[in-house]
């Protein structure tokens, strides 16, 4: 089967990923010291994202020292304000520099939060890796196929109970697209967020969801023993060793993938940010990276610089929307700060 290609999208835009990085030439110089802030405490999935980093950028020679900082809590306000920290000695990037693991639940952690975009209080600089989602049941669900969820969904939006990690953030927001798609109001949807995708996965055996969104990478031990059935996955192919449709396939015209990525702290310098830009594209091109991506079951979708840039602005803006139709916030305004999130 030929390499599956990641495309999103996003407002009626398809954005396709940018092809691998390379260095030309002898390269930029190396870092002497960097910082990777994962804005999740260790184990989670931004921090695994982190310590591969400092694996590929130690190990392939990318940067002389790499200390991995877990900064958890406020929605990623925490990681921020490290990040910011890591240039208050005023050093070039080159010398002391400074990197956020970002991904889609900080987006909707600053729109719930009434946060500045990630877009306006870092820089943006590449995104790196995702991950497909599956919609499973159990294996002896009256959900045979999609067509039998989409229809009960339609039916009694409010009486089918779906499960995934927290609430708001990629799994509940995937929900909510599908629900959009199949012309239910978002509002009605009723989602139970759990810790993390292994919860959500013991909730459908126990009974508590009839159906959950998780990584597909976290459904093999269910799929292998034949606990589970996936109904469809997310990605624009079929994922090798998953036997369900796309959502394309089943007309609904949806991608989404669960993204990690890379940010500077803001007002970057235009040297600094260049620089950045191309240690990531040195990042892209890691062996080293390439074989732990491999071995985590993470997409490489690299895009960086403006490209990148951009589709975070658009993406955020499609997370916003489908955030406030799942009523988790006050208005879809583009403009909005701390007025617009509903607390709870």
């Amino acid at each position: 089967m030929h390499r599956r290609r990641f495309f999103w999208i996003t407002a009626g835009i398809a954005v396709a990923a940018a092809g691998c990085g390379t260095t030309g030439g002898a390269g930029p110089p190396v870092p002497e010291r960097l910082s990777v802030i994962a804005p999740a405490a260790r184990g989670r999935e931004a921090d695994r994202v982190a310590r591969a980093l400092a694996s590929a950028l130690t190990g392939d020679g990318l940067a002389r020292t790499v200390e991995v900082e877990n900064h958890p809590g406020g929605a990623g306000a925490a990681a921020l304000a490290a990040l910011a920290a890591s240039r208050t000695s005023g050093a070039p990037f080159t010398r002391e520099g400074g990197l956020l693991v970002a991904g889609m639940p900080m987006v909707a952690g600053a729109e719930t939060s009434g946060a500045a975009p990630l877009a306006e209080s870092a820089t943006p600089l590449a995104r790196l890796v995702g991950e497909w989602a599956a919609l499973a049941v159990s294996a002896d669900s009256r959900l045979r196929s999609f067509e039998d969820f989409a229809a009960r969904l339609r039916r009694d939006p409010a009486g089918l109970v779906v499960g995934g990690r927290a609430a708001g953030g990629p799994d509940h927001v995937l929900y909510g697209m599908i629900g959009k798609c199949l012309g239910v109001d978002a509002r009605l949807l009723e989602y139970t967020g759990y810790a993390g995708a292994d919860q959500a996965v013991e909730a459908l055996g126990g009974g508590w969801a009839a159906a959950i969104l998780a990584p597909a990478r976290v459904l093999a031990a269910g799929l292998a023993s034949g606990r589970l059935r996936v109904l469809a996955v997310s990605s624009r192919e079929r994922i090798d060793g998953i036997e369900a449709p796309t959502l394309m396939e089943l007309e609904v015209r949806l991608e989404y993938a669960d993204w990690r990525g890379l940010l500077g702290p803001g007002e970057m310098s235009a040297e600094d940010r260049e620089a950045a830009v191309a240690l990531c594209d040195r990042i892209d091109a890691s062996p080293r990276w390439r074989e732990l991506c491999a071995r985590q079951g993470w997409e490489r979708v690299y895009l960086s610089g403006d490209d990148f840039r951009q589709w975070l602005a658009t993406e955020t803006e499609r997370t916003r929307g489908v955030l406030y139709e799942l009523g988790l916030l006050g208005s879809s305004d583009t403009n909005c700060r701390a007025g617009c999130a509903i607390r709870p």
